[in-house]
């Protein structure tokens, strides 16, 4: 692709998302080819309905290019790959919640050890289901060989409108948190969704001011978050190199904050500052459901174990890479989490960890004193967690255009840019969501209506290994979980759903209420054969204009 102002490009787009149903019976597939000269909106023909290879039902055309993905992505990428999109923002936002919920800084340390165990098992029933079907659609691919082809779209429905905004709000409030610390010194009140801060005058050390003698202005941190998600939008739009740049800097830099984290915890123990942590046990007042929301806050700093199954394609030997950086890199993220959460509890109190919303500031203060608590940390963290956002929107994006692409979204969305080569509109679309999900700025709140829906989609998977078992015994299967595991997985998967929601009650039936409305939607504006004849030309005329607003071309059916 590219701006060709000269030359006759043809650009084809599949709908690849329905195995099972004919061609033409999704009202946003592109069952044309589209020929773009370079200036004004495309002009399409028919063209015939042959079936995908890909996914064995689908409608595919004939196309210049092989589409395919590059395999260039080694073990070392995908160790890489594995610990940078799980270290982000999790363990500097999501330790006080834990805290909350069980009361004592024993069953809270137990509680991210059993996320660390979770997110393992999670994990290795990835590899099998990856290895076995190793498509860069990842979750997607995996429910829809297992359930057909409205499940499947239930998940992408979520993806785009629950776990992806959500997940990209939540790390921008944090970077917004973290950003302003040197000029707010941010503490939580006693109600802990709402946040008091302080401002700190430079010549003045940080223990002689009290929290409560300025609110801070949460308007400010909406603002600071929303900057963050429209420039990484923007970043993202125009250069996927300058975003690769972002990520390996952020990569760099998240490591070196886990790592002074965890020097000054082992600096402080070893002066014999041992007090924080000899009543372990202390204050603990667990539920069932209060541990399923404990759990919604570990495991999203174990989010992102997953993300390496989205480069399936690109990886050259999916049975010998998965299972190694799954391992390798699962056993540094939890190493250092471990050591990390020690670090918090030995530099910390109780009420010391449960009264911050930058744990990580608060905790390196006895150690590094004014200089390393108001500019050090909250720098590496800032930057984390704006490398953390910078991927999140990198996925979103490319999810959307994907579905888009197939035939599962309008097709404006599909869109790409001439020049820049980036699907810009679905990169708008995620980013106008993301803000969306900004108004509210409950941290907590969000991370329990991302992990409720991510751990709908993640059950599915895991019931669905189990199906594939069943129903397909003969399946190349190059990695082979032991059987129990996908078992367990299943059982953990309906105690994370079901049980967090008779704590917070509101925020699980919001995210149900998400799900099931992508069942008429489904019927509305995916399914032809139900869909009123009107949305064709809609959807047409709207995506006319957004690739004469957007400089844009319709896809050719490869990745961008």
């Amino acid at each position: 692709m590219g701006d060709q102002a000269t030359t006759d490009l043809t650009y084809v787009s599949t709908s690849a998302y329905h195995a099972g149903e004919k061609s033409g019976d999704h009202v946003f597939s592109h069952s044309r080819t589209v020929e773009y000269t370079g200036s004004g909106a495309p002009t399409a023909k028919p063209v015939g309905s042959e079936r995908s290879p890909l996914l064995g039902d689908s409608s595919v055309v004939k196309e210049k290019s092989s589409g395919k993905l590059a395999r260039k992505l080694t073990l070392l990428n995908a160790i890489g790959l594995t610990v940078g999109s799980i270290i982000g923002s999790g363990i500097f936002i999501t330790p006080n919640q834990v805290l909350e919920e069980t009361g004592s800084v024993g069953v809270s340390f137990f509680v991210w050890i059993g996320c660390g165990i979770l997110a393992v098992g999670g994990a290795l029933c990835f590899v099998e289901l990856g290895t076995s079907i190793p498509s860069a659609g990842a979750t997607y691919a995996y429910i829809l060989r297992a359930f057909g082809g409205l499940p499947a779209f239930l998940y992408i429905w979520t993806a785009a409108f629950v776990i992806r905004p959500a997940s990209r709000a939540i790390i921008s409030l944090a970077f917004a948190e973290y950003i302003t610390r040197p000029f707010y010194d941010s503490v939580n009140s006693t109600n802990s969704s709402q946040n008091a801060s302080l401002e700190l005058p430079s010549s003045a050390p940080i223990d002689d001011f009290d929290p409560e003698l300025m609110p801070a202005p949460t308007w400010l941190i909406k603002l600071i978050a929303a900057i963050c998600v429209c420039i990484l939008c923007a970043v993202n739009t125009y250069s996927v190199k300058l975003m690769a740049r972002v990520q390996d800097i952020s990569m760099v830099v998240k490591l070196l904050a886990i790592v002074l984290l965890i020097i000054t915890g082992l600096v402080y123990i070893g002066q014999g500052n041992d007090h924080n942590i000899k009543n372990f046990f202390e204050g603990t007042n667990v539920t069932a459901a209060r541990l399923g929301s404990a759990f919604y806050g570990g495991l999203w700093a174990y989010d992102g174990w997953d993300t390496v199954f989205f480069g399936a394609e690109e990886v050259d030997n999916v049975a010998r890479i998965f299972p190694r950086a799954i391992g390798l890199g699962m056993s540094i993220v939890i190493v250092a989490y471990i050591l990390a959460n020690i670090a918090y509890m030995s530099l910390l109190s109780a009420d010391g960890i449960l009264n911050t919303s930058v744990i990580a500031v608060d905790a390196v203060r006895p150690v590094l004193k004014s200089a390393g608590a108001l500019y050090i940390m909250p720098l590496l963290v800032a930057v984390s967690t704006f490398g953390a956002t910078n991927g999140a929107t990198f996925l979103a994006g490319r999810q959307t255009f994907a579905a888009a692409r197939e035939g599962s979204f309008p097709s404006f969305l599909s869109v790409v840019h001439r020049s820049w080569q980036t699907p810009i509109a679905a990169l708008f679309f995620q980013m106008a969501m993301s803000i969306v999900y900004l108004v509210p700025s409950d941290i907590t709140g969000l991370i329990h209506m991302f992990s409720f829906a991510v751990w709908v989609s993640n059950g599915a998977c895991f019931v669905g290994l189990i199906v594939l078992r069943i129903r397909e015994p003969h399946l190349h299967r190059p990695y082979k979980v032991f059987i129990l595991i996908p078992v367990f997985m299943t059982m953990a998967s309906l105690y994370l759903v079901f049980a967090p929601f008779f704590d917070d009650p509101f925020k699980s039936l919001y995210v149900t209420a998400a799900i099931l409305g992508g069942i008429p939607a489904y019927f509305l504006f995916v399914y032809e054969r139900t869909s009123p004849k009107f949305l064709h030309t809609l959807s047409d005329i709207v995506t006319r204009w957004t690739l004469t607003l957007c400089c844009a071309s319709l896809p050719a059916d490869k990745e961008t």
